[in-house]
Parts: C-alpha cells; sequence; structure tokens
C-alpha cells in the first residue's frame, strides 16, 4: 500500500500522490528514527555556582599532617633556643656589668626571666618534636594502606559508570569526588574528615589530571 511521507497516511493502491500534503507517496515508510534525548545544560548561575562551591573545597582542607606539625614544632623550637639563648647571655653580662645597656636592674631581670621562658618553650617544643615521630610512623602506615586499597578498589571507570558523557567537568568532579570519598569513610572509619577530604582531592587529581 503506498504511504504519504509526510503526513503518514496510507492510500488504497493506484494512487500516486497525497493532495494535503502535496508529496508523492512511497511504498513504504523509513523506519522511524528515536528522538535524540535533550542533553540538560547549567545555566551560568549554576556554573558559577558550581565553580565557587569547587573553589571553597578545595580551600577548605584543614588536616595537618603529624610530619608538618613536627616541621613547625621544629621550627619554633630552634627559634625560641636561639632567641632564648642569645638573649639569655646578653642580660646576664649586663647584669654582671660585663655588657652596659640602657635599662635598669629591675628591667634587666624581667627580660631574663622572659628569656628563660624562651627557653622552657624550645625545650617543651622539641620533646613535641620526639613524640610525634611515633605520629608519623602510624599516619605513613595508614597513609600507604589507603593509598593502595584507593588504586584496587576506586577504578576510574567504574566512578564514572553512573556519569554521564556529556557532563561538565565541574559536576563531574563533584560526583566523583563525592563518591570517593564516601567510599573511603566507609571502608577506613578511623580517618578524620579532613584527611578524607585531602585523600579524595589527591586521588582525583592523580586519575584526572
Amino acid at each position: 500500500m503506498p504511504w504519504c511521507p509526510v503526513c503518514k497516511s496510507e492510500y488504497v493502491e493506484g494512487k500516486t500522490h497525497c493532495p494535503d500534503c502535496d508529496a508523492d507517496l512511497v511504498d513504504e515508510l523509513p523506519p522511524e528514527q528515536p528522538e535524540k534525548e535533550e542533553v540538560p545544560t547549567l545555566t551560568a548561575e549554576e556554573a558559577a555556582d558550581i565553580r565557587a562551591r569547587r573553589a571553597a573545597a578545595s580551600q577548605a582542607h584543614t588536616y595537618t599532617s603529624a610530619r608538618e606539625k613536627q616541621s613547625e614544632n621544629r621550627s619554633s623550637a630552634w627559634t625560641f633556643l636561639i632567641v632564648g639563648g642569645v638573649g639569655l647571655v646578653v642580660i646576664t653580662l649586663a647584669l654582671l656589668g660585663v655588657v652596659k645597656l640602657p635599662l635598669n636592674t629591675f628591667s634587666l631581670a624581667v627580660m631574663e626571666v622572659i628569656f628563660v621562658i624562651f627557653l622552657i618553650i624550645a625545650a617543651q617544643s622539641f620533646r613535641k618534636v620526639m613524640r610525634l615521630m611515633d605520629d608519623i610512623t602510624r599516619e605513613d602506615t595508614l597513609d600507604e594502606k589507603v593509598q593502595t586499597w584507593m588504586r584496587e578498589n576506586l577504578a576510574k571507570e567504574e566512578l564514572l559508570a553512573d556519569v554521564d558523557a556529556d557532563t561538565t567537568e565541574e559536576l563531574q568532579y563533584f560526583m566523583v569526588s563525592e563518591e570517593i570519598c564516601r567510599r573511603l569513610m566507609l571502608q577506613f572509619l578511623e580517618i578524620e574528615d579532613a584527611y578524607a577530604d585531602e585523600l579524595t582531592e589527591n586521588y582525583y587529581n592523580e586519575l584526572f589530571s
């Protein structure tokens, strides 16, 4: 039976032209093409909001590793030790009359006490540096364990399984990062939120950079 390719109307044998559409009839209609699914797009405001959230997330990492804490304490310890030691020697010499300073005895005594306090702070900082050695060892062991687990269980293809190919880079970042962090926190209940955020950020960059 002939068909009109425009209005899809069927005609009796012998008809060759559709009077309504002014089109020649065909023996059969071509197969219908599925409608192309419209890909959702972000508005300028939504894109700006996602960029702002991503920037805020990258700056929200407040985790400080034990190694960084040790470095900060070591630097402070040496600073207090040097300033306190030099200051104490100078003030002691001034009190003994070896060095002349434009200060009275009471002021010199007060400054000497301050420099002694500096030396006490230095000693406490050095002790904290030593205590942090155990924390560094535990942290390094946990970090190696977590990194190994992530590489074995968080494959790039699996993380992108639920992410549409047309998803924007910003939206992909949040979707994948959220999944990485969620699974990481479920597997390692002992890690801090800030530490998990840092691990997530680093692993995401490793996969997609």
